[in-house]
């Protein structure tokens, strides 16, 4: 294994954020009325402070600094929850914060990251534009970039949600995770697999940013000429390397699932659950709803509700028209 995530650092890390992270619950799905199956169970990320599951990594960044990086301050890009979440962190913490972000990411989004009091700039028209611009400005003035993805301390700080995973439902069988640039698949597999080597890996991800399933077909990175999904929190044009090595070792299988279906689920998810959520929370339901993934034989299967941080004001009128 080119980029091994040994369970050992996953474990350390839980320790390391636990102050500073809800213990989000894992709660069985209520009487309903649907065809989902009775024992599975949802992993509310999106009820973490910043809304996603993105603060597990950057507090095991953020943590882990010297006394002179948290001086000169930290930076990122992000398409909205992985800002968010450096700069609620940041707040916490005291270190001084900058977010890129993409000109498609929503005002909302903006105005959460500034209310933690990050400085904001934006650049480009997507994450992977953003994302260059973030690392020429850290190298100038020497800030620590802390990457959503492609970092071993992101990892292993994504990999705790598999520990509490593991930790409620010891029996788990199967975990179905939302995919965007590889980071949470990645970790959360790394710890499930070593813990239960005999559980299914799913990932799902956007039809208009199928990034892990191209990858995994070609057996390759591959950049994808260009995305386009509502998710935008699932659409970075490529993963990296060092996440496709640990989805080529654990990961099992990929579901698509499009725009419109996860608006569905999004809205099946505040009806029958009470769950605001965004559209890449939602995509794990999508696969179930649309028939993408079936999970009938399996007797304990675990959904990643991966994130919240969507603007209530148009949820169904803007993303369903759009």
């Amino acid at each position: 294994m080119m980029h091994p995530l040994p369970f050992q650092n996953i474990e350390a890390a839980r320790e390391r954020i636990a102050p500073f992270i809800r213990r989000t619950p894992l709660v069985p799905l209520p009487a309903l009325r649907s065809d989902f199956h009775p024992n599975l169970r949802l992993k509310l990320e999106n009820l973490q402070v910043s809304g996603s599951f993105k603060a597990r990594g950057v507090f095991n960044h953020l943590l882990q600094l010297d006394e002179a990086q948290r001086k000169r301050g930290v930076i990122a890009a992000s398409g909205g929850n992985h800002g968010l979440a450096l700069a609620y962190a940041a707040w916490r913490l005291g270190i001084p914060a900058t977010v890129y972000l993409p000109a498609r990411a929503s005002a909302d989004r903006e105005q959460r990251i500034a209310a933690w009091g990050a400085r904001i700039f934006r650049y480009g028209d997507t994450w992977d534009d953003a994302h260059q611009r973030a690392i020429a400005h850290a190298t100038a003035e020497g800030l620590y970039y802390v990457h959503p993805f492609d970092d071993i301390r992101t990892l292993e700080g994504q990999g705790t949600l598999g520990l509490e995973i593991l930790a409620d439902v010891p029996v788990v069988d199967l975990a179905l995770i939302a995919v965007g640039g590889g980071g949470l698949i990645g970790g959360v597999a790394a710890a499930l697999k070593q813990a239960r080597p005999g559980i299914r890996i799913i990932g799902v991800e956007p039809t208009g940013a199928p990034t892990m399933t191209v990858s995994l077909n070609a057996g390759r990175l591959v950049e994808l000429p260009a995305v386009h999904s509502i998710a935008d929190t699932l659409s970075p044009r490529a993963l990296s390397e060092r996440t496709l090595d640990l989805a080529l070792r654990y990961v099992n299988e990929v579901a698509l699932v499009t725009d419109a279906q996860m608006v569905e689920a999004m809205r099946w998810l505040w009806t029958e659950c009470n769950q605001l959520v965004e559209p890449a929370g939602a995509a794990v339901i999508a696969a179930l709803q649309s028939g993408a993934v079936d999970v009938a034989r399996y007797a304990a299967p675990v959904a990643i509700i991966c994130g919240g941080n969507v603007d209530a004001a148009c949820v169904f009128a803007g993303y369903a028209a759009g």
